[in-house]
C-alpha cells in the first residue's frame, strides 16, 4: 500500500515554505545528524546516536524519541523508504509505535514533496522551498493535532538551517 492509497478523509495534507534551497532542506530529512536535530515535535527530541537512515527504496529510517519533560518516556518511530526521490519527494510507511514505544502493527504512510518555488516566509518573499506534507490514514478527529505537532518539527527545521537568525518559514 501507499499514500495514494488512502481514502481522501483519512488524508491529512498542508504545507510548509521555508526560505532555504531544495537541497538543503531534502538533506535535513536524510541525513541523520540533521535529521535528528529537528525532528519530532515541541516537548520531544530524537537521540542523534540511534538515528539511522537507509537513503533507499526500502531503507529504513530509526528514531529514538525522548519526552524532554520525562527522560524515561521514550518510543521507537520506525519506517521504510516506499519513494526516495533526491531533493523531490520522500514517501515512508511508518510503524506507528505500540503502548511499550516499540514499533507496533499500525501503518502510517507519510509523502512529502520538495519544491524550489516563491515562498511567503516571516523574513518576506523569496525563493525558497515549499514543503507538501501527506500523512494517512488519520481519522479526522487527529488531524490537527498532527499538523500542530509537524508545524512545531518544522519550527526547529527553520532554525537548525538558519542558526541564529530570526524564523523564517510560513506554515
Amino acid at each position: 500500500m501507499s499514500i495514494t492509497r488512502v481514502e481522501e478523509h483519512e488524508l491529512l495534507t498542508f504545507t510548509a515554505e521555508l526560505a532555504f534551497d531544495v537541497e538543503s532542506v531534502f538533506e535535513a530529512f536524510v541525513v541523520p545528524e540533521l535529521l535528528s536535530a529537528w525532528y519530532g515535535p515541541a516537548g520531544w527530541h530524537a537521540r542523534e546516536h540511534d538515528t539511522v537512515v537507509e537513503p533507499w527504496v526500502g531503507g529504513m529510517q530509526r528514531l529514538t524519541m525522548v519526552n524532554e519533560l520525562d527522560l524515561s518516556a521514550s518510543c521507537i518511530m520506525q519506517s521504510r523508504f516506499l519513494a526516495f526521490e533526491p531533493n523531490a519527494q520522500l514517501e515512508l510507511a511508518e510503524q506507528l509505535p505500540d503502548p511499550a514505544g516499540q514499533p507496533g502493527d499500525v501503518l502510517i504512510y507519510s509523502r512529502f514533496r520538495f519544491d524550489n518555488d516563491t515562498v511567503l516566509t516571516s523574513s518576506g518573499v523569496g525563493a525558497g522551498t515549499r514543503v507538501r506534507v501527506e500523512i494517512g490514514p488519520l481519522p479526522q478527529n487527529v488531524h490537527e493535532s498532527v499538523a500542530q505537532s509537524w508545524r512545531s518539527a518544522f519550527i526547529r527545521l527553520d532554525a537548525l538551517l538558519n542558526p541564529g537568525g530570526m524564523t523564517s518559514h510560513r506554515l
